[in-house]
Formats: C-alpha cells, structure tokens, sequence
C-alpha cells in the first residue's frame, strides 16, 4: 500500500502532454489577443445605426453604395483619412453634428469632394443590430455649423410634411423624387453657387467657386430611406454620375463618423518590412522557453537562512530598534558617541567624571569650535537631542553631528 502511494504521489496531478497543450493554448490566445487589439479599430462593422456608408439603417449610405455597385460603377468605403487627398474620382463625406470642423475644412482632394448634410436625429434600434429609431430632425443651426468654417454663414430650411420634389438643373434634365418627409434646402455661404434648385428656386446641390466642392442639402436622396422610392433612386444615381469624373472610383469616407483607421505601433509591427523582426522576436522567445525547459549549468547553492557576522547581527538589532520604534530614544547615545569621539580626536578624551566634568568638556569642545570656525556648537547640539522626539528630527541631529565631527577634526567627505 505504502509503494502505490508514494508512485501516485509521483505522477502530480497533471500529465506533461496536458501541461504542454495548456501552454500552447494560452500562447495562442495572447497572441491572438495582441493582434485583435491592434486591429480592433479597423474591425469595426458599422452597424450602429448612424449616417455614414457602413450602417445599413435608414439614415445610413449602405443601400446607394450597392445600388451604385450593381449599375457597375467603382465604389469604395474608406477608413483612411489619406484617401481625400489621393482620390481622383468622386469623395463623398456624410459627417454628423459630431464631426470635426477642420476636418471638413481641410477638403483637398485631386477629384470633387460632394458634402451631404445631416438631418435627422436617431439612436440605435435596440431590437434589431443595425437598425435605427427616428428621435427627430436636427437642428437647423447645427447642421449650417458644420460648413460655417469653409463657406461662412448659411441658412438651413425645411418643408413641413412629406411630398414629391421637383429638381430642375439636374444633368439629366427636370426631375421628381418620391416623397421626401421635411425636405431640407440651404441659403447662403460664401461662393456657394446653387446648381440644383426645387420648385421654389431653393439650392439643393451648390458648387463652390472652383466647382470643387460640392454640398448636398438633403440626405434623402441618396440614404437608404430615399431609395425605398425608384424615382428618389433615380435622382442619386443622377447626382453622384454627374459629379464623378468618368475615370475616377467613387469613395464614401467614414473617417468623419468614428471609423478611421487608426495608426499604431502595435499595428506597425505586424505590417511589413518590420513584420520580419516581430517574427524574428517570436523565435527568439520560443527557443529561449525551450531552453528554460532544461536545467543548465550547476545549480546556485542556497544561502542561510540566518546570516552570521557582526554585519548580520547589527542589521538584525537596527531590524528591532526600528520595529520598537525606538529611534528617537537613540538621539542621546548617539550624541555622547560622538562627543567622545572629538574628545579622544582633539586629545581632550579624560573617564567622565575623573578629571573634567560633562560641562567643561562642552565648554572646551566649543572654544575650540569658535577658534576653528564651527557652524555648529555642542551645548546646543546638546539642546537639540533633548527634543527629539520622531525618526525626522534624529536625521537633522545626525547630520548636524557629523557636520560638527567633520569640522572638528578636520576630516574630508
């Protein structure tokens, strides 16, 4: 009985095949954790209900991306903030109340830059990913904000109601979307120039001087709500080919909306040419757990557990003093210490009490520290150990000492 216990005490509770997988399986998800976190920002799928190319809501761009991509034209989402200023062909940002102003500003692009407008207010559908709920429009004086940087004040009007729309100016000639609830048109801007007006001759699309920049008053007419109607959809195809230049892809930028792909030096290092050296690292690090796996070289022997010597034994009483917290009590010895040191130093040293009392022995140290210029005077060296009373005061004393000691008997630091 005693041999079968002492072999199952040998075995341990966990084989080394079962060791080995726990490892392997926990190196596996750290780094399968690093990756994810370095790339978590461009995993991002959009469904959050917001307006922009990635969310498939109402409110959201999806639907005319894949409208536009079953006619057969070029189309990108971009995460990339750089892809303004590389874009040849169409650029079209949907930012929201919440973008930045020198972001829209800085619209520097080689191709047309077509600005659609916020306006509708909605939160997330709470039944449905994806989906939004109608909170409301949004407010006139907001939605003008966004653009008050580059074109200066603008004016933002909106129909009461829901009803068809007749454009005139578009590049196909006069044109009636379906019915468009509140529809919203612009006035005003500096060098804004209206090329698509309604009925009432309001600006729907105006071009800025250099016909560059273009700015859309409603979102739906291009947002996935606008396109329920054939006749709206119609009127988005028209818009963005006109717009786009025939050789050029047309982008949707999300980089306004929240989805910038951001950079990193974790990122970095799993991106070439430093790939290589992350790899690198990688084998280091494995073969150097290889190698911890076996024991090399003569082991280190063990220390005592009680260490032996004078140096041993004044830790072990500085160890006591300073759990008693008797610290402040040692202000005195130490100054009797030192005092008897300067005595024997000076050639002043006599038994207490034989030859020179303690008050003339106080009395000749400083006479003797006047003559040698002293900063510092034993009688009220003496004074001040009387009064300490915490660990604060015995430092000051101490190095009064030995500053006093040093000047005494004219030792060098």
């Amino acid at each position: 009985m005693s041999e079968a216990r002492a072999s199952h005490g040998e075995t341990g509770a966990f084989s080394a095949r079962t060791v080995i997988a726990l490892l392997v399986a926990g190196v596996f998800a750290f780094s399968a954790l690093v990756v994810l976190s370095a790339y978590a920002p461009d995993l991002r799928g959009g469904s959050d209900g917001g307006g922009h190319a990635l969310s498939r809501s109402a409110i959201g761009f999806s639907g005319v991306t894949r409208l536009l991509k079953a006619i057969g034209d070029p189309v990108l989402v971009s995460r990339d903030p750089h892809a303004r200023s590389a874009s040849t062909g169409l650029l079209v940002l949907t930012p929201s109340p919440e973008s930045d102003a020198d972001a829209l500003y800085d619209m520097t692009t080689s191709g047309p830059t077509l600005v659609v407008l916020p306006k509708w207010q909605a939160a997330p559908d709470m039944t449905t990913p994806g989906w939004a709920t109608n909170v409301g429009v949004l407010d006139a004086t907001a939605v003008a904000k966004l653009l008050a940087k580059r074109f200066g004040a603008m004016t933002i009007a909106r129909d009461a109601g829901a009803s068809p729309v007749r454009l005139a100016g578009l590049p196909g000639g006069d044109a009636t979307t379906g019915p468009i609830d509140q529809f919203q048109t612009l006035s005003g801007g500096d060098g804004l120039i209206p090329l698509v007006r309604d009925a009432r001759g309001r600006a729907v699309l105006a071009a800025s001087a250099d016909r560059r920049v273009f700015v859309l008053s409603d979102p739906d007419l291009m947002n996935t709500h606008g396109l329920k109607d054939l006749a709206t959809a119609r009127v988005a195809v028209t818009l963005i080919q006109g717009l786009r230049k025939a050789d050029g892809p047309i982008v949707f930028d999300v980089t306004l909306n929240g989805f910038k792909r951001s950079r990193s030096l974790l990122k970095l290092a799993f991106q070439p040419p430093f790939l290589g050296a992350t790899l690198c690292l990688a084998a280091a690090a494995l073969l150097m757990a290889l190698q911890a796996l076996t024991r090399f070289g003569a082991p280190r022997p063990a220390g005592r557990a009680i260490a032996l010597g004078k140096r041993a034994l004044a830790d072990n009483s500085a160890g006591l003093i300073r759990l008693a917290r008797r610290e402040p009590a040692m202000a005195g010895r130490y100054l009797d210490l030192t005092r008897a040191a300067v005595a024997k130093a000076l050639g002043a040293h006599t038994p207490l009490g034989a030859r020179m009392s303690e008050a003339e022995l106080t009395a000749l140290l400083d006479r003797q520290a006047e003559r040698l210029g002293a900063k510092h005077r034993l009688a009220a060296l003496t004074a001040e150990a009387g009064t300490v009373k915490d660990r604060a005061g015995l430092m000051r004393l101490s190095q009064d000492l030995y500053q006093w000691k040093m000047e005494m008997t004219g030792e060098h630091r």
